[in-house]
This record gives structure tokens, sequence and C-alpha cells, in this order.
């Protein structure tokens, strides 16, 4: 198979690591973060949310009201989850990609870092009060991931096919 390296900048490969360590380190602050603190963050922003797509927000009684808003916070926490992960993925990809190795190595290496790193941060997640690992958190994390890798990987074969 044909070893494939796309760029021999050291700067950018540089600049890859560092913003993947950033992000590992924001992934890991925000997960550090007692359950109460995490809640009132994303409750924040499903406070924001409901009024402006839901119509009648306003007329419902308190019970509709905090059904909506867990259902719009649980869905704001998956959405975060998923993103952060793929820009972790596609770093993870640029990084790779400095490196002269097959395009299915371009992937398959950030993807195992990165559903490492999702699995050891639900594993942290163990020490934190009122918080606790899910299974479904890695797999929607390792989706972002992949998602990050595809991306990266397009965009870098449609530029090397050009070249």
């Amino acid at each position: 198979m044909q070893k494939i390296r796309l760029y021999s900048s050291k700067r950018i490969y540089v600049t890859a690591v560092l913003f993947s360590i950033l992000c590992s380190l924001f992934i890991f602050c925000m997960s550090h973060e007692p359950a109460i603190v995490s809640a009132e963050r994303s409750g924040g922003i499903a406070d924001v949310i409901a009024p402006i797509i839901i119509d009648d927000f306003d007329e419902m009684s308190i019970a509709e009201k905090n059904e909506i808003l867990s259902d719009i916070d649980h869905i704001v926490r998956k959405i975060a989850h998923f993103c952060i992960y793929t820009v972790l993925g596609g770093l993870f990809t640029v990084s790779s990609l400095w490196h002269s190795r097959s395009w299915i190595m371009h992937a398959v290496l950030p993807f195992a870092f990165g559903a490492l790193y999702a699995a050891s941060d639900e594993f942290h997640q163990i020490f934190i009060p009122g918080r606790g690992p899910l299974v479904s958190d890695v797999l929607l994390d390792s989706a972002g991931v992949l998602c990050g890798i595809t991306v990266v990987i397009l965009v870098s074969f449609r530029i090397h096919r050009k070249i």
C-alpha cells in the first residue's frame, strides 16, 4: 500500500499536536466538574433554547417545562460530546498526516487514540461526585472521533489528488 505523508511542515504538526493536547485537557476539565456544576451549564443552555424552539413554552405547566428542559438538556449534552470528540478526532488525524503511513493507518491510529481517550474519560468520571461512566457516551464519543477522522481524510485525499 502506498505510504502518504500529506505535509512536511513541522509547524503544522506541532500546532495540531498542541491543539490535540488542549482539546484533551478541555475534555478532562469538563469531565472533572461535579454533576451539579455541569448540569447548571447545560441546563442554562436548555433554558435559552426551549422558548425559541417551542412556541407555547411560557404557557406550559412547570411539570411540562421541566420535562422539556430535561429532554433538551440531554440532547445538548450529547451534541456537545459528539462535537468535541469530532474536533479531537480531526486534530489527531491532522497530526497523523505528518508521518508517512498508508491512508488506512492515518484513520486507524487516530481512531484508536480517540476511542481510548473516550473510554478513559468515562472511567475518570467514576471518581467525580454525581457522575459515572456510560458505555453509550464512549460509543457516541467514538462516533464523533470517526466523523472528525472522516472529514480530515476526505479533505486530505482531495488535496493529495490535486497535487
